[in-house]
């Protein structure tokens, strides 16, 4: 007994040092993510005092003064976003549906709806609301028992796979077996038969992309530990899925569209996906699909939409973003998208793809194809590029199902060009448009433009596209008989081309002399053959018209051969990026012969030149470099300079204020917010993640002071073809995060505008579209309406990250004119025109070298030739370890500003404070930093008077306060244990 009392006392005194070790060791971790920890708890680690008064400081108003009217006005932004870009594909006269209508739904996504995408593109589903529930509201009448069978009956744990936010696990479709039913369902369907409603969804998520075969590995049950915990996927549901690729149907699949056939008068198809999918079976009589809607990713208020568009309340007036393709895998871009590796031990980056379609992306490749065959010339007809089995010929109407810019409506309209115009700048067109059916509608009108494809193109190594958009215009509604008269002006920089041969070599913009035909049309394949007819061309395939083309002669030109927005020479900056580069014998894909130059699978050699591309900088000392000044007072606060130009003096008087430590940590400590800095008057910001919502994904349940709301996906918001919706959406992002009021929600990493460069990249709900134009305007549109309300917005991923698939370090390669005028575009407008204050680098290398390491992306073309005079932050970059490549001293030479870094010791840079080169980077980026911030609504409340101090976050008092209480109760443990310990020793001695 004695010896137990023993053991048993120094039990306890080992496990009471075990906790005073092991709250230390939660102190300093804790210690270490402070940033994250204010985040999500929403504390901060400041406040703000004010020694006098200059009138109001609020500079950034609140529309809407309380979350019940603003949340109302959310809501009904949402639905009506929604409403305009739903898609309408397929009617066979069978829709809308009348009012009353009895309905049954089929298909397991039908209960289970996308909302949104996965990783940060996720969205707050606690409150939306169910396909049920939307059709009710609407009138509908719900059959019970098929919803209580994909609810709570046999079919309720049948649901899709989808990988994690870092990629572990995969994408599997399952489809509930329609064995399954008893006769208490089949019996249910004679009493709600006025239309089947079946639903098929895909998803598409951060970090993984969609699978291009399910090959025999999804035979078999996948059991992974991943970053939510344990993942676990089961096989396919059919052995007769494998060889298919995840934008076809399932066999399940089939079988039911086929099953709602056979036991319903009316099928209605909804897709729930942001990926186009393959949909040729909705032209077979065998599965009998009567009508077809895309829904894209509704957010919270798409369905009640969706089920208005059902019954006619709402006329649908979406148009696609993306060419669809009968088969998916036809476009040439998918010939080398993927997982390509390079067989290496290199840890640096042996993942890369190769962009060998050049600006053949989308309808680009589809509708320039289609004119060269019908001129039959490029050998555009080769088998090169064929889908359907055994034909010998490329042919349009085997390949293309629905076209850009297509989306039907329950009314019908004609358009009239009723005048042309030109000045110095730009052409306007004025169309009329007149509703010529029976229902109230919206119509988009579109404006193509095709250039002259010249002996000098050929020469030069330029391509043109057969056409490329260049305008748009969403009409009001229009009632039946009713006519409105737009405008759409062209500015006549739309006219350029990227030549890297022009200028001896150096590169630039050129206008080629020429024919330039402008077509008004309904969708892109209208516009080619317009302007074929136009051209003399009779008996073409399609149906066109002529007197919808403008044919412009230019001269030719080097007006745009110096940046508009800055008057800088614009030069070649990505010849390291383009593969020729490296193999003198690539090929890009040219129309000048289809046949010969059709992308191949590329296999890269890890060449000499391309590992010593690789190396990861860690940034270059200048010699000449001066020491800047710090730490010196002269009575500025970051108040005084909210309305200071960028490049007055007076910023520098301002920086001179700063210490070393304080710009230091500024810059490093990044993640999800900027640092308070106290002498200087600086407000800490918070900033938040994902495009559709003001959150933090990823993060569930971060602290905010009033509700925020789930917006329909990007894509789906680009559907509507409407500006004003655009901005409107910016406009109530920015209400959402003002009204956080002092938890300074002032960042928003959003929005983001890569291009659908393929169907299976697991991103394309977050991104616009297939068109670099489109895609520039929605994001422009956005990003003015959320700075108007004090946001930063960092617009992303900057650049070329336009697959997820090992993204980190993926070796990107395209040849110049393609990144500038496809992949860089949409970026370009949204910050000349938009005012974006912030972009997100990618993960990716831009050639061989990172995104946020390569000068001529961050440095000589964003701030050189666009003028931006932002942040530039890191994508993701709180696990060094992972990510070496994005070293920290290459960033900030390359004109990387702000590391999105959660942990207080990363990226430390040795002896910076004696380094005049890394100062003065560090100082760059401070003024780049807190340029921004002075423009954000983190300002309200602060006057030239205001003084911020710096305090320990709330949690931080939680913490050392539960520091005191284990400090006292494991002290005193140990204390009396071992007086207790000794005295028996003491009297067992006696």
């Amino acid at each position: 007994m004695k010896n137990l009392r023993r053991t048993l006392s120094a039990l306890g005194i080992v496990l009471l040092g075990g906790t005073a070790i092991g709250t230390a060791v939660a102190n300093v971790y804790a210690l270490k993510y402070t940033p994250i920890i204010n985040t999500y708890l929403g504390h901060t680690d400041y406040k703000i005092e004010d020694k006098g008064s200059e009138g109001d400081t609020t500079y950034f108003d609140r529309t809407y003064s309380d979350e019940v009217s603003r949340l109302a006005a959310d809501s009904a932004a949402g639905k009506e976003a929604a409403g305009e870009g739903i898609v309408l594909l397929k009617n066979n006269s069978e829709l809308p549906l009348q009012s009353g209508s009895k309905v049954t739904l089929l298909g397991v996504t039908s209960a289970n709806i996308l909302y949104g995408g996965g990783g940060s593109g996720a969205v707050d589903t606690s409150t939306v609301p169910t396909m049920k529930t939307a059709l009710e509201a609407s009138g509908f009448e719900v059959n019970p028992q098929m919803w209580d069978f994909y609810t709570t009956g046999a079919a309720k744990d049948i649901k899709m796979d989808v990988p994690d936010i870092a990629g572990t696990g995969r994408y599997v479709i399952h489809e509930a077996s329609m064995d399954l039913l008893t006769d208490k369902e089949k019996n249910s369907f004679s009493s709600y038969n006025d239309a089947a409603i079946v639903s098929i969804s895909r998803s598409g998520g951060e970090s993984s992309d969609l699978p291009k075969e399910y090959d025999e590995s999804y035979l078999e049950t996948m059991d992974v530990k991943g970053y939510a915990g344990d993942f676990h996927s089961d096989p396919v549901d059919s052995p007769e899925d494998i060889g298919r690729h995840y934008l076809e149907l399932t066999s399940n699949e089939e079988k039911l569209i086929k099953y709602a056939k056979e036991n319903f008068d009316k099928v209605v198809l909804v897709i729930n996906s942001a990926n186009p999918i393959d949909l040729g079976f909705i032209e077979d009589e065998e599965y009998g699909v009567d009508a077809a809607l895309w829904i894209g990713n509704p957010g919270q208020d798409g369905l009640y939409a969706l089920a208005d568009i059902l019954n006619g309340t709402i006329n649908p007036s979406g148009k696609l973003v993306d060419t669809y393709a009968y088969d998916q895998t036809g476009s040439p871009a998918f010939v080398n998208f993927g997982l390509n590796s390079v067989e290496s031990d290199d840890p640096r980056g042996t993942n890369y793809v190769v962009y060998q379609e050049g600006i053949y992306v989308g309808y680009k490749y589809y509708e320039t194809r289609y004119e060269d065959s019908v001129l039959n010339q490029g050998n555009a007809t080769a088998n090169v590029g064929v889908t359907v089995e055994n034909a010998t010929k490329w042919s349009y109407e085997d390949e293309v199902q629905f076209p850009f810019g297509y989306g039907l409506s329950y009314t019908s309209f004609s358009h009239e060009l009723v005048k042309y115009s030109s000045d110095e700048n730009s052409y306007k067109f004025d169309v009329k448009v007149t509703n010529t059916g029976d229902e109230a509608g919206k119509e988009v009108v579109q404006l193509y433009m095709q250039s002259p494809y010249t002996e000098y193109d050929k020469t030069a190594g330029i391509e043109k596209s057969s056409i490329q958009l260049v305008g748009f215009v969403k009409t009001d509604e229009l009632a039946p008989s009713e006519s409105g008269e737009y405008t759409i002006t062209v500015d006549k920089e739309n006219l350029k081309t990227y030549d890297t041969t022009a200028n001896g070599g150096e590169g630039g913009y050129i206008v080629e002399e020429g024919n330039y035909y402008f077509a008004i049309a309904t969708d892109a394949h209208s516009a080619v053959n317009h302007i074929l007819e136009k051209k003399g061309l009779t008996n073409l395939p399609e149906e066109a018209n002529s007197t919808m083309v403008i044919e412009e002669k230019v001269s030719s030109s080097d007006k745009f051969a110096v940046s508009t927005a800055t008057g800088k020479t614009i030069t070649n900056q990505f010849t390291d990026t383009d593969m020729s580069t490296y193999d003198e014998n690539f090929t890009y894909l040219s129309r000048s012969d289809w046949q010969a130059t059709y992308p191949q699978l590329y296999q890269l050699e890890l060449t000499e030149e391309i590992s010593a591309g690789l190396e990861i900088s860690t940034g270059t000392d200048n010699p000449d470099a001066t020491m800047p000044q710090t730490g010196v007072d002269n009575g500025l606060t970051l108040a005084m300079m909210r309305e200071v130009d960028f490049d007055d003096p007076l910023w520098d008087t301002f920086l001179d204020q700063l210490s070393a430590e304080e710009m230091y940590n500024l810059v490093r400590i990044g993640g999800y917010q900027t640092q308070a800095i106290s002498s200087v008057g600086v407000p800490a910001t918070v900033h938040v993640d994902g495009p559709a919502y003001v959150g933090v994904a990823g993060l569930t349940g971060v602290t905010t002071k009033e509700k925020t709301y789930a917006w329909s996906s990007e894509i789906l918001l680009a559907s509507t073809w409407n500006t004003d919706i655009l901005y409107n959406m910016g406009q109530m992002i920015g209400e959402d995060a003002l009204a956080q009021e002092e938890l300074n929600f002032a960042g928003w990493y959003a929005p983001a505008m890569n291009i659908h460069r393929t169907a299976f990249s697991g991103r394309n709900f977050e991104y616009y579209s297939e068109d670099s134009f489109l895609s520039g305007q929605m994001g422009a549109a956005t990003t003015k309406g959320a700075t108007e309300k004090g946001l930063i917005t960092f617009i992303k991923h900057f650049a070329l990250n336009d697959q997820e698939t090992r993204r980190a370090a993926l070796l990107t390669f395209a040849n110049e004119q393609a990144i500038r005028e496809v992949y860089l575009a949409p970026f370009e407008e949204s910050v000349v025109e938009g005012g974006a204050l912030g972009i997100m680098a990618g993960m990716n290398r831009v050639g061989t070298a990172w995104a946020g390491n390569h000068t001529g992306l961050m440095t000589n073309v964003v701030r050189n030739e666009w003028g931006f005079d932002g942040i530039v932050v890191t994508d993701q970059a709180s696990f060094p370890e992972a990510f070496p490549f994005m070293a920290i001293r290459g960033g900030l030479e390359a004109g990387t500003d702000l590391y999105l870094n959660t942990g207080t010791d990363n990226w430390q840079i040795e002896d910076y404070q004696n380094n005049p080169t890394v100062m003065t980077q560090l100082r760059t980026a401070s003024k780049h930093i807190l340029y921004a911030v002075s423009r954000s609504l983190a300002m309200n409340g602060l006057s030239s008077t205001s003084v911020v101090k710096k305090v320990l976050p709330l949690w931080q008092i939680w913490m050392y306060s539960a520091d005191v209480v284990i400090a006292i109760i494991v002290g005193g443990g140990i204390y009396f244990l071992s007086r207790n310990f000794k005295k028996k020793e003491e009297k067992n001695a006696a």
